[in-house]
């Protein structure tokens, strides 16, 4: 079973956290842990989080906070609820591969977003890691993550860290967000 509550994970969490609220963040979306570390840790925002295991669902339905709106589904499908958001986390856990369609979904969700979190597995053997990126693969993912979504993002913050597997988590900022 996966523990959610590790340092580094932690770490890049309270960096989120506080960016939230130090940008006065309202509307986020999110995947989010069975714990609800994040959302636990933001009491007065709302949350809407998407889950999709049917398991892991119903365990959370059980401890849901009283700030998240638990959404069984996956999270592009937030694309067709024709919301908007100002804050997405994106916390994938898994490969660009795997995940990169996901992305490609959300695209006119991030047009009006102020901040785009996204964290993903880099556990793919050398071997394809090396087909997947081309030269350094934080800089190609952000340029693959640009070329999808069509904005050109500004890195806020980015890290390259080992839980359980090497992860990176970056945070981007929409040059042309909304303006209120």
């Amino acid at each position: 079973m996966k523990k959610y509550d590790q340092e580094k994970k932690n770490k890049i969490r309270n960096i989120i956290v506080d960016l939230i609220r130090d940008n006065n963040i309202k509307h986020i979306v999110s995947l989010e842990s069975p714990e609800f570390l994040f959302s636990k840790a933001l009491p007065d925002k709302k949350i809407v989080v998407f889950e999709n295991d049917p398991a892991i669902f119903k365990k959370m339905e059980k401890k849901c906070p009283k700030n998240v709106e638990l959404i069984w589904g996956n999270i592009e499908k937030f694309s067709v609820l024709n919301a908007k958001t100002d804050f997405m986390w994106l916390d994938f856990c898994r490969t660009w591969l795997s995940e990169k369609d996901k992305i490609a979904l959300l695209k006119d969700t991030f047009k009006d977003i102020k901040y785009l979190a996204i964290t993903l597995c880099m556990r793919a053997s050398m071997e394809k890691l090396d087909k997947t990126f081309d030269g350094d693969y934080q800089f190609d993912l952000i340029n693959k993550i640009q070329n999808i979504t069509g904005i050109n993002w500004k890195v806020v913050y980015g890290e390259s860290y080992h839980d359980s597997v090497q992860m990176v988590t970056m945070i981007l900022k929409n040059p042309l967000e909304a303006k209120e």
